[in-house]
């Protein structure tokens, strides 16, 4: 057996979702030490955390790069966390560069991969020594006159490439199709890469859930083998592993799963690899609490009035036929409420002001009644970082919770927004 083999079955991979069977000793121990619970908030597992960055290290050579995407979960004590057990982070816009940096990551473990960077951002990057991914011939242009003003820079420069092989199962989050806004066609790169040879890397994105592991490998290999042909150094082969939200969702590839389908690609091994997951890693250490202010009667089902809605769950509202969650009905001590015989098909309601905030409109659930709680599941990623402005309603507090002998201990992550925290920020004065 070989290292890099060894590595990928040294130990069991950890459970992706945080088991949410009974939470109750987690908000017992939350009242404890906080005081108190708010009318809504979020909790991560933060031992899980960590253990699906380790499961993320043994799937791939000891000097990959694992750039954790900022914008999947931007709160900055999570970020703290991934960066001390030795992660990178991919930022998305400058405000996240000054995120990752804010949480402590070393410049050469950020990633910069905006389609939209000023010419003041590009040069800022140089400065700094991050990995630039550029996006398109314009920018190398940019680059090319910033580079002929400055000393030699640390900065790796690579070239985002689209081998154009379709969409995955959604469309809007797929980014190798050849509509997509995103990178310059793979057959491009070698011109490219004569034109400006400062690019010393290639950078591949396949989307973001609904892609499978087949097209995960064959965008990695298709830029995998432009990359061997120009004998870059690097290849950071993005993201784009998917989760299982509910039981009905099939079972994603794991990490070791992607691993072994890339572990052919050319270059595997000696070319260093960056990857760039979210959803993956944050998704299903997240889980979130409301308490359930009202239960009516809408059209003959009980429907649930709770204090998330579309401005937390924005893709669920908006595009329901690609996004769900489990739902469970706590009761106010946090214990789940018994699926029997008084099961009935009920709604969630969103506390905002559209008829459009539905978390749901018809599943079997128990017997609500004010003062219960209602937990959703898995929702670590692209949730708080969606956050809506829409009727001006404070961010939640994020708690992270860490398993010891007698309780759970939690600790405040984010502590949210008062009504006196959104005036300031819609006065301009936060």
């Amino acid at each position: 057996m070989g290292e890099d083999e060894a590595l990928m079955t040294a130990q069991a991979p950890v459970d992706p979702r945080a088991p949410v069977g009974d939470v109750s000793p987690v908000l017992a121990a939350a009242r404890a030490q906080l005081g108190g619970l708010p009318k809504a908030a979020i909790f991560h597992d933060l031992d899980r955390l960590e253990a699906r960055y380790a499961d993320l290290c043994a799937a791939f050579p000891p000097d990959t790069l694992h750039a954790v995407a900022i914008k999947a979960n931007p709160v900055v004590a999570l970020l703290e966390v991934l960066v001390d057990a030795g992660a990178g982070l991919e930022a998305a816009s400058w405000e996240e560069v000054q995120l990752a940096l804010a949480a402590g990551c070393p410049s050469e473990r950020v990633v910069f991969d905006s389609p939209a960077k000023t010419d003041a951002e590009l040069a800022a990057s140089l400065e700094l020594g991050l990995w630039l991914n550029v996006d398109h011939p314009d920018e190398l242009r940019r680059i090319e006159a910033l580079l002929a003003e400055r000393p030699p820079t640390r900065a790796r420069v690579g070239l985002r490439v689209n081998p154009q092989l379709g969409s995955g199962a959604i469309e809007f989050t797929s980014t190798i199709s050849k509509a997509s806004k995103f990178g310059v066609p793979l057959t491009d790169a070698p011109a490219l890469v004569r034109r400006f040879p400062f690019i010393t890397g290639l950078h591949v994105h396949t989307g973001s859930q609904g892609v499978g592991l087949p097209l995960l490998q064959a965008a990695a290999r298709a830029t995998a083998e432009v990359a061997e042909a120009l004998a870059l150094d690097w290849l950071d082969v993005g993201g784009g592993v998917p989760v299982r939200y509910t039981d009905a969702d099939p079972e994603p590839p794991s990490y070791a799963d992607w691993g072994r389908a890339l572990a052919d690609i050319p270059g595997w091994g000696q070319r260093r690899l960056v990857t760039e997951v979210g959803r993956s890693i944050h998704a299903g250490c997240g889980w979130a609490v409301s308490t359930v202010e009202a239960v009516k009667d809408v059209d003959g089902k009980p429907t649930l009035i709770i204090h998330l809605g579309a401005d937390f769950l924005m893709r669920r509202v908006y595009r329901p036929q690609d996004w769900d969650h489990e739902f469970i009905v706590l009761d106010p001590e946090g214990r789940p409420r018994a699926h029997g015989e008084g099961a009935r098909e009920s709604q969630i309601a969103g506390p905002l002001c559209f008829s459009g905030d539905m978390l749901s409109r018809g599943r079997s659930l128990p017997p609500a009644a004010r003062g219960d709680w209602l937990l959703v599941r898995d929702c670590g990623a692209y949730t708080l970082g969606m956050w809506s402005r829409h009727c001006s309603r404070g961010l939640p507090p994020t708690y992270g919770y860490r398993r010891f002998e007698k309780e759970p201990h939690i600790e405040m992550l984010h502590p949210g927004e008062r009504p006196e925290d959104v005036v300031a920020f819609w006065t301009g004065s936060s």
